[in-house]
């Protein structure tokens, strides 16, 4: 693992339930660990959703291996929001992980 290329923070965050003001359950996404990584597009591709077109594009994050990483999870890098797609540990070495998550972007 080439570990001059992560040089981008990211944060690996999860929805949890908490209390608000009203005393009311409501779905926070919550930090869970911020770490070095690389971040490149892999592809982007457009589909229909509801007859309006709607952009999206694929992301390959690799970062150093960190336990319990899952793809329930979402990652936020400055100020967007990727989903997790799939989860590797490459060569099953518990050294390095890929991450395929996507990004919808709005065209406004």
């Amino acid at each position: 693992m080439d570990i001059g290329r992560t040089n981008k923070r990211i944060t690996f965050c999860r929805y949890e339930e908490k209390e608000n003001a009203l005393l009311q359950t409501e779905q926070v996404l919550t930090a869970v660990k911020t770490v070095w990584a690389s971040v490149e597009p892999t592809r982007g591709r457009e589909y229909q959703e509801a007859q309006r077109i709607r952009p999206e594009l694929t992301y390959k994050i690799t970062t150093r291996y960190h336990k319990g990483i899952s793809p329930d999870m979402f990652i936020k890098f400055k100020d967007r929001v990727f989903n997790i797609i799939s989860v590797i540990n490459v060569r099953e070495k518990n050294e390095m992980l890929e991450i395929i998550c996507t990004e919808k972007v709005d065209k406004r």
